[in-house]
């Protein structure tokens, strides 16, 4: 039996593009972080999952229709108990939506949660990475000034510098809040 190296080899270019793409799939999903859930998160996630699909719609769909037939008195041997405008019903169907919508905002809140924590993990892990480069950066000159490596790099010298995320910040709202004003948004 082959390895999977051994298949790796053989396969022609595109199935081992495919083998690549697996395995760095594989790889990326080791970076996959949990969040801590409470347990009325996991069940507002869990109920926005199952009413969310096309067989509760088609299940409500079902459970109205019948609810309407029985009530017009079209089913012989079963009596109408709740008779045209469907009072019942409407309050039935207006209770449901009111739980299903804090549901669904429940479950919008937890999300919304974990990609603050997402994005400030990003941010940070950006700032890190800045950091490193510009070391780096310095590193690098001082092995071509030790070299006798002379050259004036005003790229380089920008790259340096140390960069102000305070100013960064203003740059960006400035952006923002010009594209607001000329799309008419305030």
């Amino acid at each position: 039996m082959d390895t999977q190296k051994e298949q790796f080899k053989k396969a022609p270019a595109p199935a081992r593009n495919k083998i690549q793409i697996a395995n760095f799939l594989n790889k990326s999903l080791e970076s996959y972080i949990e969040f801590e859930e409470k347990w009325a998160d996991a069940l507002a996630k869990f109920l926005t999952k199952s009413f969310g699909t096309l067989r509760f719609l088609i299940l409500i769909l079902v459970f109205l229709s019948l609810w309407i037939i029985i009530n017009f008195g079209l089913v012989p041997g079963i009596n109408p108990f709740d008779l045209y405008p469907f009072v019942w019903l409407i309050i039935s169907v207006q209770l449901f939506a009111v739980v299903l919508s804090i549901i669904v905002l429940i479950s919008q809140n937890q999300e919304a949660r974990i990609n603050e924590v997402r994005q400030q993990m990003e941010f940070e892990i950006n700032v890190r990475a800045e950091q490193e480069i510009t070391k780096v950066l310095y590193m690098i000159e001082a092995i071509h000034t030790k070299l006798g490596i002379v050259k004036v790099d005003k790229e380089l010298e920008q790259m340096k510098e140390t960069i102000n995320i305070s100013e960064i910040k203003e740059d960006v709202e400035q952006v923002i809040e010009e594209k607001n004003n000329t799309s008419g948004i305030t």
